[in-house]
């Protein structure tokens, strides 16, 4: 008999992978020509630039460097700090059995320790530890049975699914540049030491067509007087910025996402109109990457027979990951970092950062708890006869709690904590208090199992077959009983038992129930 499937193609994720591992990259450094030789290093800074990654078979690559800036003294001139600047190459991969080209990758990287050791007066030896993680999302599109057409008098059970996915990610760059003056009551500039960026009082706003967002650069920079390199000056800017990313609001758009981060691209001393160099003509990189979650409800057939004939059908179990829950909590809070052990006299804040460390989640009667370390640093400047640049760090525990109906402990939970608008609060001969907001985001995926059916045929029965069914029977509901299954046992319709027994609602079966089930006469 003529049957014929009409089917409709589902794009279903599976549960995400995570690989983390740690990478040690080192490099020896030389003093560059026209630098003073090297006794102390006062300070290293690194951070991660990732050029590019790819992907093959059971292989994530990636590439880009380590930028490094090291401040130190020369000998027989402690007072004056030099400043250098390098890079160590990265051209590394992570084995991950399992994963291709064709999924999706989200690599998350920083570093986690830096150490220095002055091989001589010309030569440093910087040694960073990376911590690298890789979450793997593989996506396989899935022909779903959604209806059988044809003359018998099928029946056929319907579910429904609902997924809830990664739709859409972006990535938008704004270019801001900038020239940031030296006010007059400052010396000009001979040389800029290093400086700082850090994005403050952002706003990201949803509309019908784009995401709009905007905010203050604020911008720190700590550079040498001309004429006189002890005179080390601190000066702060705020550079406004603003940018928008292009995607229309749908009516299966559920979550939304969008994270800002800045970058300094250069920093070049000009003259101003006076011929002084109180110019330093700035380029800076804002990031903002946005990602869009879709709900797609799908309704596909599960189950089949017919009454009066033999179907088989071939079927299938499909595991997929649905995204269950995301929830968001901005807190503000306070803490303090010591700096008893410096001398406070004459001392500035040059800048102040809070890294944060999940380490724990937990998961409990309808909440999650995120656990983990606070890793709050403050580098100050002090200026006295002999200066020198400090650094203070101070560890603190976080514990937050995000309220998260129906969770179970069968769920994958992807948390996000960021510190945002970290400012100096309030400063002491004892502490600085920082001020900021603890940002926590979860992502919760649930597990999914679906049966699929990929085959359907139809036979006749023999009239042998036919006559094994009783002619009528009372049957007795059982517990898990459903009129769907008991129609395809006794092979006759719900609706026929519906009619005979007078049920209204197929759902309204009692354990103990009798039923009565009539044989007919012809299918």
């Amino acid at each position: 008999m003529a049957v014929e499937l009409v089917r409709k193609p589902v794009t279903l994720e599976s549960m995400t992978r995570k690989e983390s591992v740690q990478v040690i990259k080192e490099r020896d450094i030389i003093v560059p020509d026209g630098k003073p030789d090297m006794q102390n290093v006062v300070q290293l800074d690194s951070s991660v630039v990732m050029d590019q990654i790819d992907v093959s078979q059971d292989k994530v690559m990636y590439r880009g460097k380590i930028n490094v800036n090291i401040l130190y003294t020369a000998p027989n001139n402690p007072s004056c700090i030099y400043t250098m600047k390098s890079s160590i190459p990265i051209d590394d991969f992570m084995i991950m059995e399992g994963v291709d080209k064709e999924q999706r990758i989200d690599f998350k990287y920083d570093i986690e320790y830096t150490s220095y050791n002055i091989l001589n007066e010309r030569k440093v030896n910087v040694k960073a530890i990376m911590q690298n993680e890789v979450y793997a999302t593989s996506s396989d599109e899935i022909l779903f049975l959604t209806s059988v057409q044809t003359d018998a008098p099928i029946q056929t059970r319907e579910q429904a699914v609902e997924i809830v996915s990664l739709a859409v990610e972006k990535e938008d760059k704004v270019i801001v540049k900038e020239d940031l003056t030296v006010a007059q009551n400052k010396p000009s500039i001979g040389e800029i030491i290093k400086s700082s960026v850090q994005i403050q009082e952002e706003q990201i706003k949803r509309t019908e067509s784009e995401i709009k967002y905007n905010g203050i650069i604020e911008v720190t920079t700590m550079y040498k007087a001309n004429n006189d390199e002890t005179n080390i000056q601190i000066i702060n800017h705020r550079v406004p910025f603003e940018g928008a990313i292009e995607n229309l609001k749908n009516e299966e758009e559920v979550y939304w996402d969008c994270r800002l981060s800045v970058e300094s691209d250069y920093m070049q001393i000009t003259p101003d109109y006076d011929g002084e160099d109180r110019v330093i003509e700035s380029e800076f990189v804002v990031t903002a990457k946005y990602a869009k979650y879709n709900r797609s409800e799908e309704t596909l057939v599960s189950d089949i027979y017919c009454p009066g004939k033999k179907v088989a059908a071939s079927e299938r179990m499909v595991e997929y990951m649905t995204l269950f829950n995301r929830s968001e909590l901005s807190i503000p809070k306070k803490d303090s970092v010591s700096i008893e052990e410096i001398q406070t006299e004459n001392l500035e804040v040059f800048s102040v950062e809070i890294k944060p460390t999940v380490e724990e989640k937990v998961i409990s009667d309808d909440k999650l708890t995120i656990r983990g370390m606070l890793e709050l640093r403050a580098t100050c400047l002090v200026n006295n006869e002999i200066n020198s640049i400090e650094t203070v760090v101070n560890v603190v525990p976080f514990s937050q709690e995000i309220d998260i109906r129906n969770i179970s402990d069968k769920v994958l939970v992807i948390p996000n904590v960021t510190v945002k608008d970290t400012k100096l609060y309030a400063q002491t001969k004892k502490e600085l208090v920082l001020d900021y907001l603890l940002d926590c985001t979860a992502e919760v995926y649930s597990k999914e199992e679906i049966k699929v059916l990929d085959e359907v045929t139809l036979e006749d029965m023999t009239a042998e077959e036919l006559d094994r069914y009783p002619s009528m029977t009372i049957y007795q509901v059982r517990k898990g009983d459903s009129l769907w299954g008991i129609a395809k046992r006794f092979n006759t319709t719900v609706k026929e038992i519906q009619d005979i027994n007078d049920i209204e609602v197929s759902e309204n079966l009692k354990e103990g129930q009798k039923i009565i089930i009539l044989k007919k006469v012809k299918f």
